[in-house]
């Protein structure tokens, strides 16, 4: 497979993954989340969660930057 759509493959697997998790996680815990946590840290959490998803998804494809 070639460099370029094994990155292609990567960042779709990784929006798909992120948004799963993303939507479980929310529909579990919307309440406790959102009710304690301040807006910044709240999209500080979720930036966090993409770039752990997405730095495993590209170990796992074999993508180096």
């Amino acid at each position: 497979m070639s460099q370029k759509i094994r990155r292609k493959l990567a960042a779709i697997v990784t929006t798909v993954v992120f948004g799963f998790i993303l939507f479980k996680l929310l529909e579990r815990t919307f309440v406790l989340i959102w009710v304690n946590t301040p807006w910044w840290g709240a999209l500080l959490m979720l930036v966090v969660l993409f770039l752990l998803i997405d730095y495993l998804i590209s170990r796992a494809f074999g993508v180096r930057d």
